[in-house]
């Protein structure tokens, strides 16, 4: 088969365009593996924040108090931020607050991969436990 003078380099042309086609979509299958991988990390650190928090207020409830002033929920809101700050969450902080009847459980932590400027991340449990 006999090319003519003017489509000659066509096939070259044909085959760097799908060489470009390709590698963009392969660019963008690794960007969206980027992003399913933060999102799956930032889920799991909201089930760890949750199941701190969970565990602070199952001690409330098992002292039957929700007060941060009790003598024997001091101890164990102590030891529960002790168990915070030894967690695998980065940056992480947890507090115990009474407000207008309603104890606020916190859990708050920051990614290392996130700016100063930009929001830590932040779980809260609110409860009140009536007192019988």
């Amino acid at each position: 088969m006999k090319l003519h003078k003017n489509q000659s380099g066509m096939m070259l042309l044909e085959v760097l365009i799908s060489i470009l086609i390709f590698s963009i979509g392969i660019l963008g299958v690794v960007g969206l593996l980027a992003a399913s991988t933060q999102n799956a990390t930032n889920a799991e650190q909201r089930i760890i924040a949750a199941h701190l928090a969970n565990d602070m207020v199952a001690q409330m409830w098992l002292r039957g108090t929700s007060q941060p002033s009790d003598a024997n929920l001091l101890k164990d809101i102590a030891a529960w931020k002790s168990a915070v700050e030894k967690s695998v969450l980065p940056n992480v902080a947890g507090t115990v607050t009474l407000a207008g009847g309603v104890t606020r459980v916190t859990v708050i932590w920051k990614a290392p991969s996130k700016k100063s400027t930009e929001n830590s991340n932040r779980l809260e449990t609110s409860l009140a436990i009536p007192i019988p």
